[in-house]
């Protein structure tokens, strides 16, 4: 599950949550480090800009932890 911490949305807090108390693998971003909640900044998250470059950066990002995360999987 990947989940954007931007904006604060209780709703995509809520779904984290969810999605961590069933062992889900969570994929957490934010293009703010302020958008991230207190009690979730010990946890990993993927910082990105919100611009062209920005994104293009993020989904690199995104990739590299999803093909870490499928490798896990198999082994």
């Amino acid at each position: 599950m990947i989940c954007d911490l931007s904006g604060r949305n209780p709703n995509v807090f809520y779904e984290a949550g969810i999605a961590h108390t069933m062992g889900k693998e969570v994929i957490l971003l934010a293009s703010h480090k302020s958008d991230v909640p207190f009690d979730l900044q010990h946890l990993r998250y993927i910082p990105y800009v919100n611009n062209g470059q920005g994104i293009d950066s993020l989904v690199a990002h995104v990739l590299r932890h999803l093909d870490t995360i499928s490798s896990r999987a198999l082994s």
